[in-house]
């Protein structure tokens, strides 16, 4: 049970995550060359929690220190990829690869991995590829750019970038036999909040009294509420439950539940093909723990 446990909690602060960036963005919209300084607030907070969690159970493996360089750059692979997608090609397609790329690991995980293949872990899978579609089917009635190299490029390093930081949280752990992994997670955040400080310093940015300042908050609570999904993702890795089923789980589970968020407070009304969507992913979750 406690492994369903952290599930939940792990698709809960996905779901935040996502919250929190939606809410810095509607309250900052207009503002022009704020990613770097979200960025630069989202690794501190993240940086932050792992500080207070390495350092409350301090230990120290050199060698760990090279998962955490690897964990910086696939992490620099993603938001760089993220961002470049989103300033070349569809805003949905984009937040579709970004959740597409936890099924990309439970798939490595049945080639690489040894993890247990199933019927119905296999038509979870498929059901969830198909949820993640129609919640994020772009919108025929709005303009939308169109779709091009340079795009699958980024969208490309999106996907290896964010699947490339679970996957080597796995190997970290089962090299070192689940120790380290605050180590690891402290390590590779701070490469991280180094690189987008370098970023920030270097390239276009905002000036901080632009924001909203309340918003600021937002950034330092998706960083703490991504520290903890990599926390939880830790527990998932080590518990008894197979990554055929929990980073799909994640991945779907927080979408409905950012998607509830939207509903319920935002006022947002959906389409008929994202509450299809919405309606699958339940499906596709019922199949994975069949």
């Amino acid at each position: 049970m406690a492994a369903y446990f952290y599930l939940l909690c792990a698709m809960c602060t996905s779901a935040i995550i996502s919250i929190c960036s939606s809410s810095f963005t509607r309250k900052n919209g207009r503002v022009a060359n704020i990613s770097s300084t979200y960025n630069i607030f989202v690794t501190t907070g993240a940086v932050a929690c792992w500080a207070v969690m390495y350092f409350s159970d301090f230990s120290f493996e050199p060698k760990v220190l090279l998962y955490a360089l690897g964990y910086g750059v696939f992490y620099t692979t993603a938001f760089t990829g993220l961002y470049n997608a989103l300033e070349n090609g569809s805003v949905a397609l984009t937040a579709f690869v970004k959740q597409l790329s936890l099924i990309a690991v439970a798939v490595w995980g049945f080639i690489f991995w040894g993890s247990p293949l199933e019927i119905t872990v296999l038509v979870g899978m498929l059901l969830i590829v198909a949820a993640l579609y129609l919640c994020f089917k772009p919108d025929k009635t709005v303009e939308q750019k169109p779709v091009t190299l340079k795009w699958v490029v980024f969208a490309s390093m999106l996907l290896v970038g964010n699947a490339g930081c679970s996957i080597l949280q796995k190997m970290q752990q089962t090299e070192f036999n689940k120790e380290h992994g605050n180590m690891l997670m402290f390590f590779g955040c701070l490469c991280s909040f180094f690189v987008c400080l370098f970023r920030y310093l270097k390239g276009k940015r905002c000036r901080i009294s632009e924001i909203d300042r309340v918003s600021l908050l937002f950034p330092v609570l998706g960083g703490c509420s991504s520290a903890l999904l990599n926390l939880f993702i830790l527990l998932l890795i080590n518990s008894s439950l197979s990554e055929s089923i929990f980073f799909p789980g994640i991945a779907v589970g927080g979408l409905i539940l950012t998607t509830v968020y939207s509903v319920l407070f935002c006022r947002e009304k959906l389409r008929l093909h994202q509450w299809m969507g919405l309606a699958v992913g339940a499906v596709a979750l019922v199949f994975l723990n069949l």
